[in-house]
């Protein structure tokens, strides 16, 4: 797992893999640390991986009844079943197949300058971690870089 912020927003890339105790406290602390908890936005893709439900209790705690705009793409049914009971502390958890990117901007209501920047961002973390879930923004993030 990995991730960046760009103000107001969190953008994660998951593995296949359930995140490292260590690795979650910290992306915890990151992600409250940035911005107030009602302030922020989060943009999740995921190749099956997510919190396990320990971490998922760490993440419904932080939120302290937040409601925070999340947007998980993932084909795994694990993240969707994971996501679904994250729902009902946070009913602004919306899961998504990977195809509607498009679908998860609108719904987190991202700026023009936003989308553009978590697309580069989305395939920078695919390529560092050796994720395929949206193939094409790892070649945008390539092409960027050359």
């Amino acid at each position: 797992m990995d991730w960046k912020t760009i103000g107001r927003l969190c953008v994660t890339v998951h593995t296949e893999a359930v995140p490292a105790e260590r690795e979650w406290a910290d992306y915890m602390k990151g992600v409250r640390r940035e911005v107030p908890m009602a302030a922020q936005k989060v943009l999740v893709v995921s190749a099956g991986g997510g919190p396990s439900g320990k971490q998922r209790k760490m993440m419904t705690d932080a939120l302290e009844g937040t409601r925070v705009p999340v947007a998980i793409l993932t084909e795994s049914w694990l993240m969707r079943s994971a996501g679904i009971a994250v729902s009902w502390f946070n009913p602004m958890l919306k899961v998504l197949p990977p195809h509607a990117l498009e679908e998860a901007f609108t719904y987190l209501d991202l700026t023009t300058w936003e989308r553009e920047e978590s697309r580069l961002i989305l395939g920078e973390l695919q390529k560092k971690l050796r994720v395929n879930v949206l193939p094409e923004l790892v070649n945008v993030s390539a092409n960027m870089a050359s």
